[in-house]
């Protein structure tokens, strides 16, 4: 018995070496891997004028877009194809009223960079001159972020810290704002090439996915959920991701926005804190 025992941990440890050998090799040649630039050479900051006729006797709505290269604009070649303005188009047509839309996202982002860049920014004027932040004033706000977290194998303890704090800070500045959290999408089928590595960082996710949609619950935000919705929506005839093989495309882009826009719009309505209450601990 001792004997058959022995021959096993041996198999296992020989499997083990063997997997760690692939993940490796597979994590020299993904940091040799060229992906798309952190700049997709332009901005986000449009007014999105509805389909259809608008309402004339209603200004526009503003919406604030946080989070990560997908906020960007990482994947396509023009504004009118991101994230952000897909979103705010659908908005605009819903609601019959033009959308302002800015995206404070940039590439790489991580959830403790809403708290400590990105929200502060949007806490400013937007342009020199005006008094208001631009987020107090916002009616709409998306944050789409928890990818390079899951990548970076952020501890979940840290992630719901942050999370939390950046919901506060946005309830905070923009109490009268309805609210969407987008959680992380599936990894799998980006990357083929690169399994087990893209396998692993799924894992990673599903964890974090669950502390994303318990965060924005406690908090009244809406849940977007991605991982569950955009894989049933792809049509595998049409290119879903971009060049690099990673970022989604146009046609990616729009099915995030359809997900993200049918969460917002059917999501719970603002609830305005008590901005001066105390935040309990995130815990562990």
């Amino acid at each position: 018995m001792q004997t058959w025992f022995t021959h096993i941990a041996r198999l296992l440890g020989a499997a083990a070496g063997t997997f760690a050998g692939v993940v490796a090799v597979q994590l020299m040649r993904l940091r040799r891997m060229e992906f798309l630039p952190g700049h997709p050479g332009f901005y986000v900051n449009h007014t999105v004028l509805p389909t259809a006729a608008e309402d004339r006797g209603r200004g526009r709505l503003r919406l604030v877009v946080l989070g990560d290269s997908t906020t960007a604009g990482v994947g396509v070649d023009r504004a009118e194809d991101s994230l952000p303005y897909q979103l705010a188009q659908r908005l605009a047509d819903h609601h019959r009223r033009p959308v302002h839309v800015v995206s404070y996202g940039w590439a790489g982002a991580r959830m403790v960079d809403l708290v400590e860049d990105q929200l502060p920014r949007a806490g400013t004027p937007l342009r020199s001159g005006e008094a208001a932040p631009f987020l107090a004033g916002a009616d709409l706000v998306a944050l789409v972020i928890g990818s390079n977290d899951a990548t970076h194998q952020t501890p979940p303890w840290r992630f719901r810290r942050d999370l939390r704090a950046a919901l506060h800070q946005v309830r905070t500045a923009a109490p009268d704002a309805r609210v969407v959290l987008a959680g992380i999408p599936a990894f799998r089928g980006a990357l083929r090439a690169f399994e087990p590595l893209i396998f692993i960082a799924d894992q990673y996710a599903r964890p974090l996915r669950r502390v994303a949609r318990a965060e924005a619950e406690e908090a009244g935000a809406a849940y977007a959920d991605l991982a569950a919705e955009v894989p049933r929506r792809i049509d595998r005839d049409t290119p879903f991701l971009s060049r690099d093989r990673f970022h989604p495309s146009r046609v990616g882009y729009a099915i995030w926005a359809d997900v993200i826009f049918e969460a917002l719009v059917t999501g719970p309505p603002p609830a305005r804190p008590a901005v001066d209450a105390p935040m309990e601990p995130a815990g562990t």
